[in-house]
């Protein structure tokens, strides 16, 4: 699709070179060794020397075969500029391997722009059709779906028409596919949805094979998501359907008919267009025997990739572990069984799907010095085999035990010891939405340094799990990622390893924490902003990090339920420190690290006590405003003990005055030197001469509803409900329904029945619960010690619990299950030993509130205070009488009205205010008796 897109660089393929790549391609000319020229204007008959160079890379290949295994020194093969449609992928094995002194290069020719294409060129006579719609026969059962006009990509027919404007799929509509639509089209298979995942967890996409009884199409899932293949109601588009090719810069081909339709963008001469398809889904393969017999010394140099097929659509899709993604193990350039293979300085220009693939074992791996511009896909990922993998896990098939306790890999079908640096990568994920500009996974030792990343629908860099660590994320710089999904960070990894679906304490978890992720991940001096609350996202398990050096703009750092993770020596500017579900013992430390926000830590499912972090020795400020969280309780808590709040004293302006801000230096005099930091270097992030990161948005924290944020008491534990996109992201949940257990002591009634900390109760007796009074409702009604079948939401899955009710006297607050009529206000946070630290209040004459509930007994509690008067109760509609609140002192939680001795059953209590400046509700005790 047309889109927004940074302008080609002269010369690209020279220019792209590395200073150490140019040296060495020097040094190579004079070496001993071949050199086999090729050219859009040479003959395969003929020597292949400069004057008389081949025509096709594929005869150059056979001829750089025969030179690398009679000369000794280096082969290489100089392509010259032109555009080169690639019939068929070109692939390389054992055969057309180099050596250390002898190596194999294909380079573009020095100041010589080289395209490789995976399309055809067409010469479409057009005539037109209807509407400013053009046609033209181009032939029967080609296999294209991409369209580029003078070397830009067009718009696949669709509904609703691309918007560049729009944030999402370049524009979505909740009738895409519906009833209504899906009659107007004549043939609807040969219709292709794309949509967000129904948690905003990447994309997920589908071929319509049929239309059902009711009008709606039949979806096949590509399986492009691994957590499931959920469609979001609204975020959703249909393409590839003829009659919604209504729009300049849109296409259709009937593939039966022969027929492409085209409605040519305003001002284009399509007498004088260059018209070309994308057909290959790989360009170049390159493939070893096995680990023991790989690809080796092979470089590939200065050209322009692009033009390859979308493989959303055409190729099988494979879960990877438990992290969130499925990936189709495919690139423009694929690589497995390889070692020492360098991609440099070339250009990665709208391929449909992945730019550069390494799959399985690949050692010593190089790309560097390219950029990559509008991938389909990812940009570069690197993924090993499962069959390296000790006891996977995948979301199909679960596993709670561990039988191997060997640490690491168990096969060598993995990459490792692979850098990607220098590149300029951006604006990928043009199709597909579980992408990102680099991506691991099963692999150890991946360096990523020097790149600037920006511009896409997910995370710029992923690890998809913990197997086997030993990364350096570095130099890096990193802005405007998750653009089109949520609940991800620019960085964002997972965890998900042998430890993580335990069904173990946390004791034995953090013993196992480490046979996977064996060797520790640094995230190191990188310049990352966000739009959101997490810069570098350590999601579900990530294990042994250590983060430290960072400027993080915009963001900070969420440390979820993991063990071993360093964050130090850190500028957060505009954004904190999110701790999420935390184990006990967790290991993790957070130290010497400037904090510029009134805001800095963020805690949700974490019990400090338990989890023993180090937490000290940091600085906060908020530009004189008060910091939220260093408190005098928290410093009780042995946390921060050390810490300042106080001026930085950053070199030149304050971010505050200058949101653009990028230097960050403290000044010599800085509080901050005093408690261990040391200043962090402001250059060397990022690509020279590449874009930089937008200006800081200083925003108000989101507000957050008193009502849906109170912690509750239910059994003696504390529920909430899903109040926040960080409660969301710490359950793992997709939307915003259930109660959340946000801590269970040991010793509660709700522990001894199987509840947990972060479990969410979804279903009450099949009923959904969305909000607390749909779970509280039917909840009181119950009789004391009936049997509850409770539907949660625990790690990450769907559980069904059998609980009981306890029986004889329950205590449950003023927001349980209460209706009230007439106005009513709420009051949190009041410090005044309310339950749970809340009331509702009235202060017209007349408004009432009332509980339905089972039992023998009701006492209703309430405040009693000067400016308090008389309340009416009635039981089963019957008054009991008015009841005086006055008193000379505020007393709080007082019986203000008890009924004994009630028929077993199902009653209504309710409280009227009849004079007086207030009249509160504080809650009810129900005195519960066990129908046998």
């Amino acid at each position: 699709m047309t889109s927004p897109r940074f302008p080609r660089r002269p010369g690209v393929a020279a220019a792209a070179l590395p200073r150490t790549a140019a040296a060495a391609t020097a040094g190579a000319a004079t070496a001993p060794g071949v050199t086999i020229h090729v050219s859009p204007r040479g003959s395969d008959r003929a020597p292949g020397t400069s004057a008389r160079p081949l025509l096709t890379l594929q005869a150059a290949q056979e001829m750089a075969r025969v030179a690398a295994r009679t000369e000794a020194g280096p082969v290489k093969v100089v392509v010259h500029g032109g555009t080169y449609h690639m019939k068929k992928t070109l692939t390389f094995g054992v055969e057309d391997s180099g050596t250390a002194t002898a190596p194999v290069s294909y380079e573009a020719a020095p100041g010589e722009t080289v395209v490789l294409s995976g399309g055809r060129m067409l010469r479409p006579e057009w005539r037109e059709y209807l509407g400013g719609i053009m046609v033209a026969d181009i032939g029967t059962g080609l296999d294209f779906d991409g369209l580029f006009l003078n070397g830009e990509r067009q718009t696949l027919a669709r509904y609703p028409s691309y918007d560049p404007t729009a944030q999402i799929l370049g524009g979505t509509a909740a009738d895409a596919i519906s009833a209504a639509r899906v009659a107007t089209w004549r043939n609807p298979t040969t219709g292709l949805v794309r949509a967000l995942h129904e948690g905003e967890w990447g994309g997920n996409s589908y071929k319509i094979t049929g239309v059902n009884e009711d009008g709606t199409p039949q979806l096949e899932w590509v399986g492009d998501n691994n957590r499931g293949s959920g469609m979001h109601r609204t975020h959703r588009m249909v393409e590839n359907v003829f009659e919604e090719l209504n729009a300049p810069g849109e296409w259709f081909y009937d593939k039966d008919a022969g027929k492409l339709y085209f409605y040519p963008p305003e001002g284009t001469d399509l007498a004088l267009a260059r018209i070309e398809t994308a057909e290959l889904n790989e360009l170049i393969h390159v493939e070893g025997e096995g680990p023991d017999k790989p690809v080796a010394h092979l470089t590939f140099s200065g050209f322009t990739f692009t033009q390859t097929h979308r493989t959303l659509f055409n190729t099988p899709y494979e879960k990877l572990q438990l992290g969130d993604w499925a990936i189709a193990r495919t690139g423009a350039v694929y690589l497995r069984n390889t070692e020492c293979i360098t991609v440099e300085g070339s250009f990665f220009d709208q391929l449909g799907g992945n730019a550069v693939f390494m799959d399985g074992f690949n050692r010593r791996n190089t790309v560097t010095g390219n950029e990559f511009s509008h991938s389909g896909a990812s940009d570069i990922a690197i993924v090993g085999r499962p069959d390296a993998v000790r006891e996977p896990s995948t979301w199909d098939a679960f596993r709670t035990s561990i039988g191997d306790t060997t640490p690491g890999p168990q096969s060598e079908n993995y990459p490792r010891e692979i850098t990607v640096s220098d590149n300029h990568m951006h604006d990928n994920g043009q199709f597909e939405k579980q992408t990102s500009n680099v991506q691991i996974s099963m692999s150890s030792r991946i360096t990523v340094k020097g790149n600037t990343m920006h511009d896409g629908p997910r995370a710029c860099v992923n690890i998809n799990d913990g197997t086997w660590g030993g990364h350096l994320i570095e130099d890096n710089s990193i802005f405007n990622a998750v653009k089109e999904t949520s609940d991800h960070g620019p960085f964002n990894s997972w965890g998900r390893d042998r430890w993580w679906p335990l069904d173990a304490d946390d004791a034995t978890k953090r013993r196992c924490a480490k046979l996977d992720a064996i060797e520790t991940i640094v995230i190191r001096h990188n310049r990352i902003w966000h739009h959101s609350a997490w810069d570098i996202d350590l999601d579900d398990g990530s294990s042994n990090y250590l983060i430290e050096n960072n400027l993080l703009l915009n963001g900070g750092v969420k440390l979820r339920e993991g063990f071993y993770r360093t964050v130090r020596n850190n500028i957060f500017v505009n954004g904190g420190a999110h701790f999420h579900v935390w184990f006990a013992d967790c290991g993790d430390v957070v130290e010497t690290n400037v904090f510029v926000t009134g805001d800095p830590y963020d805690l949700i499912g974490v019990d400090i006590a338990k989890s023993k972090p180090v937490i000290d020795k940091n600085l906060f400020w908020a530009d004189g405003e008060p910091v939220r969280d260093i408190s005098d309780s928290w410093r009780a808590q042995g946390l921060d003990v050390n810490s300042v709040v106080a001026d930085p004293e950053f070199s030149g302006s304050t971010p505050f005055s200058d949101p653009k801000k990028l230097d960050y230096t403290v000044t010599d005099g800085s509080p901050a030197l005093a408690l261990g930091f040391r200043n962090i270097p402001m250059d060397g992030f990022g690509k020279p001469a590449t874009p930089t990161p937008p200006p800081l948005t200083w925003q108000a924290a989101a507000p957050v509803d008193p009502y849906e944020a109170l912690a509750e008491p239910l059994w003696g534990a504390a529920v909430t409900m899903v109040y926040s996109e960080q409660v969301k992201s710490s359950t793992g949940l997709t939307d915003h329904d259930g109660l959340v257990l946000a801590t269970v002591p040991a010793d509660s009634y709700a522990y001894q029945q199987g509840l947990r900390a972060n479990d969410v109760i979804r279903e009450i007796d099949g009923t959904k619960v969305t909000d607390r009074n749909s779970f509280w409702r039917p909840y009181t009604k119950l009789p004391a010690g009936s049997e509850i079948t409770l539907t949660l939401w625990r790690n990450q899955a769907a559980a069904t619990l059998t609980v009981h009710k306890p029986a004889g006297v329950e205590t449950v607050n003023n927001t349980a299950a209460t209706a009230f009529t007439g106005t009513w206000g709420f009051s949190a946070g009041r410090g005044l030993g309310d339950l749970a630290d809340d009331v509702h209040y009235t202060t017209a004459d007349g408004a009432s509130a009332s509980l339905t509930f089972h039992g023998t007994g009701i006492e209703v509690l309430g405040e009693k205070h000067s400016d308090q008067g008389n309340v009416e109760i009635f039981v089963d509609a019957t008054s009991q009488g008015v009841v005086d609140t006055t008193s000379p002192t505020r007393q709080v939680q007082q019986v203000i009205f008890s009924a004994e001795g009630l028929t077993p059953g199902e009653h209504t209590v309710q409280l009227v205010k009849r004079s007086g400046t207030y009249a509160t509700l504080d809650g009810f005790r129900i005195h519960g008796q066990y129908d046998r």
